[in-house]
């Protein structure tokens, strides 16, 4: 059975919006955080990647904009943590690739 037969076609669009937007080398790094992390501020993200503050902001959003990230806000803190938890195999994966030679 096809893909398109094993998945309805609104959720394998969402799943193919996911893939596409970490598809990054910076949002990348933010789901191998968020794999190890479980749940982090954006100020914490910002410091382990070294990124400006707009530019982690922004990643961030989209992120979440294309449902990979879920955020929380505590006070003046925003926690984000991934939707799908599973998405470690994504990272697993690629260093299982990479490292194949």
């Amino acid at each position: 059975m096809v893909l398109t037969e094993r998945i309805e076609a609104d959720k394998l669009l969402s799943a193919v919006n996911m893939l596409k937007v970490i598809a990054h080398p910076v949002r990348l790094a933010i789901v191998d955080l968020l794999t190890e992390n479980k749940r982090m501020t954006v100020l914490e993200l910002q410091e382990a990647l070294n990124l400006e503050q707009a530019i982690a902001s922004q990643q961030i959003t989209l992120m979440e904009d294309k449902g990979v990230l879920v955020a929380e806000r505590v006070g003046r803190n925003k926690y984000v943590s991934l939707r799908f938890p599973k998405m470690i195999n994504i990272v697993s994966c690629l260093e299982n690739c990479c490292n194949e030679t």
